[in-house]
């Protein structure tokens, strides 16, 4: 059995989370965003089934080649709502905690559920680690309450995506862009698979740290010298399409049309 819990927030809940959320947020991603007349064109392959990879903000999202376009679709508006709504939220850097159990509300009122999630604060010092490796660590302990077969394939997507982005100039410039925080840099891995019956699982590992130097390069393929404070996060979530409600998909697009498309990037991983 997986070891997560049965969590669900009422559709009367999910909908006043969204809607305080988007009150909030809304003008602040009005007025960061780039205006729609000035967005560059991006022509995407025709086949973009094939994309199995997406940068959402600070969160690299790997998928499983047969994953549907449309839970793809579910996963990144539901994660970047949740990401972005907590970083305007709580926007200091005394605010992780806060931060974090905003992004785990924010799933779980999109409809994310059986949820298990943990966080932590510590003092780190790092000799010869790279931060892929660090938050790729955090994603499989949290791997480790999904069972099976399944387990299986998240980490086999965890590790793809991951290296999958180290040969991608394009995507890796865009992560760390994204990474640069003033509450300090901050990255994240979420890997996804289907079950056999029919749940979507995602596994997410979220690491951030602040040196006493201030908010470093994110590089996350370099070796690492420095002493920092670390928050590391995870969880592990489902979703049914049918707790997406029509409601909350149009909330979450609405959230991300305001939002500033540079922001994400899809690209696709062999």
């Amino acid at each position: 059995m997986n070891n997560v819990r049965d969590v669900k927030m009422t559709e009367a809940e999910s909908l006043a989370f969204i809607e305080d959320c988007m009150a909030t947020c809304m003008p602040v991603l009005q007025a960061l965003a780039t205006p729609k007349a000035m967005r560059v064109a991006v022509d995407l392959p025709i086949d973009t089934e094939k994309l199995n990879a997406a940068i959402l903000n600070s969160t690299l999202i790997g998928f499983p080649d047969d994953m549907s376009r449309r839970y793809r679709n579910i996963i990144k508006r539901t994660q970047f709502f949740a990401d972005v709504s907590a970083e305007i939220k709580y926007p200091k850097k005394e605010q992780q905690v806060e931060r974090w159990e905003h992004y785990v509300k924010g799933m779980r009122a999109m409809g994310w559920s059986r949820m298990h999630d943990g966080y932590t604060g510590m003092d780190q010092d790092y000799v010869g680690y790279t931060m892929s490796n660090v938050v790729l660590d955090v994603v499989h302990a949290a791997i480790g309450g999904v069972a099976g077969s399944t387990a299986t394939v998240l980490k086999a997507v965890a590790n793809k995506t991951i290296e999958g982005l180290a040969k991608n100039a394009e995507a890796l410039a865009l992560y760390e862009k994204n990474g640069k925080k003033a509450y300090g840099a901050s990255i994240g891995i979420m890997a996804v698979a289907q079950d056999k019956g029919e749940d979507v699982w995602a596994v997410l590992g979220s690491t951030s740290y602040f040196t006493d130097a201030g908010n470093t390069q994110v590089a996350i393929f370099e070796k690492m010298h420095f002493s920092a404070k670390v928050n590391q996060g995870k969880a592990t979530l489902t979703i049914h399409e049918e707790d997406y409600t029509a409601r909350k998909e149009a909330q979450a697009q609405a959230f991300f049309e305001a939002a500033d498309r540079a922001l994400e990037l899809e690209f696709g991983i062999k």
